[in-house]
């Protein structure tokens, strides 16, 4: 669903999104449910003194920015978002696959 959502991202939002997690912005998860088709999230997305309310589950996604609101389309904040979840996801399944090496390596 988040890789999805990304491949509707125009490619400067995209790209100013990556450039964000690389700048270290930061994600406040508030709400985190996995669902039948992907996952519900809700939080804010902060950097610098900017706060913007991101929302993002199977039935569409949302920003508080102006972007998002006057144009109505995928900012770079519900871009960053779900880089952040990806990146997330895959460090649990590397720590989770880690735990099992050195197991299996008693």
């Amino acid at each position: 669903m988040l890789r999805k959502l990304l491949g509707k991202v125009e490619a400067g939002r995209f790209g100013r999104a990556l450039a964000g997690l690389q700048a270290g912005w930061q994600w406040e998860v508030r709400h985190r449910v996995f669902v039948a088709r992907g996952v519900e999230l809700r939080g804010k997305v902060k950097y610098s003194s900017k706060v913007y309310s991101v929302s993002i589950s199977p039935k569409g996604a949302s920003c508080s920015c102006d972007d998002f609101i006057n144009r109505g389309v995928l900012c770079m904040h519900i871009a960053f978002v779900a880089m952040a979840e990806l990146s997330h996801e895959a460090a649990e399944r590397s720590a989770h696959r880690q735990v099992q090496e050195v197991r299996a390596g008693q």
